[in-house]
């Protein structure tokens, strides 16, 4: 199943609430305490996610049940790669927007 997790926007400034995830060297808000389900993004220069589609412009995201059953026949631009021990994130390009797959376990 498919459905609407947030809209992730990113900002070069500190954004109240935001969370830092080690692994992508990314800073994060909680989408799910925002009522538009906005989730800000803040990228270290040394991310490994600094120099990719993420980094450079907003995008939507789904959470799905199954990461990789969800990205059959699509070619994921970053990704698949684990954002928390209980989180895995892939990005791809559709209709020349960026949208992410989700799976939280």
């Amino acid at each position: 199943m498919k459905q609407f997790h947030h809209i992730g926007l990113v900002t070069k400034e500190p954004v109240p609430g935001e969370m830092y995830f080690e692994s992508l060297k990314v800073w994060g808000t909680d989408p799910g305490k925002d009522f538009n389900k906005i989730e800000w993004v803040r990228f270290a220069p040394d991310s490994p996610l600094a120099q990719t589609p993420v980094a450079a412009g907003p995008h939507v995201s789904y959470q799905v049940d199954n990461l990789d059953k969800a990205l059959k026949g699509i070619r994921p631009v970053v990704g698949p790669l684990n954002a928390t021990d209980n989180i895995r994130i892939a990005y791809f390009w559709r209709d020349g927007a960026l949208v992410e797959y989700l799976e939280v376990n």
